[in-house]
This record gives C-alpha cells, sequence and structure tokens, in this order.
C-alpha cells in the first residue's frame, strides 16, 4: 500500500490493515501460553507492525515469522 510508504502518512493504517494486524495479533496472542504481559505484548504488536511496514502482508506469512518470538 503506497500510504505506507508515503513520508506524510507515518503512522497511519487503512481499516483493512487495521483488520490485517490485528487479527495476526490476536492469532499469536491465542497460540501463546501462558498468556502475554504487557511488555511482552507490546514487543509483539511492534514487530507485526515493523514487518507489516517492510512489505510482509500476507496474514500467514506475519504469524509464521512470529510464532516462535510469542511463545
Amino acid at each position: 500500500m503506497d500510504v505506507l510508504r508515503d513520508p506524510t502518512h507515518i503512522g497511519i493504517f487503512e481499516p483493512q490493515d487495521l483488520v490485517v494486524l490485528q487479527g495476526v495479533f490476536t492469532r499469536l496472542a491465542a497460540a501463546n501460553t501462558p498468556s502475554l504481559d504487557e511488555a511482552r505484548a507490546r514487543s509483539l504488536a511492534r514487530s507485526i507492525i515493523t514487518l507489516y511496514r517492510h512489505g510482509v502482508r500476507d496474514p500467514e506469512q506475519l504469524f509464521d515469522a512470529l510464532q516462535v518470538q510469542a511463545s
């Protein structure tokens, strides 16, 4: 998405982007036992957003790339 590459829109996501990001986060959090504490949850969210901004848009690829970090 061009919005993510435009420096005037840094940090701005479209609704469909948020659906993907939230879905991956929810799935990773559910796969993690015991549940994530706040610090680990924030770290995981940052990692998901970083990969997304670097072009990883497929939810399965995001999940696979971060599944190890969440556990």
